[in-house]
């Protein structure tokens, strides 16, 4: 189940952050987060914690449930290909 959540919402992240032009590095710093962290994040490797969660989506401009839904911003199969 959270393997399913963390992807869901790495997808849902990395859609939002495309969308609002904005790099890696610059949410990462804007949610006092290492760039690393949230690479991972984005990638479904890591599950953050609601804090950060609840940070994320403040700087990226979109609900939790949103993001925790998966539905709405993830990238078609051909567009999301080589980002």
């Amino acid at each position: 189940m959270s393997a399913k959540l963390s992807q869901r919402i790495g997808t849902q992240a990395r859609a939002a952050r495309h969308r609002a032009g904005l790099s890696q590095a610059q949410v990462a710093e804007a949610i006092h987060v290492p760039t690393l962290v949230l690479s991972r994040l984005e990638r479904g490797r890591l599950l953050p914690s609601l804090p950060t969660l609840v940070d994320l989506c403040g700087v990226l401009r979109v609900s939790v449930d949103l993001l925790l839904s998966g539905e709405g911003l993830a990238f078609p199969a051909s567009e999301g290909a080589g980002r």
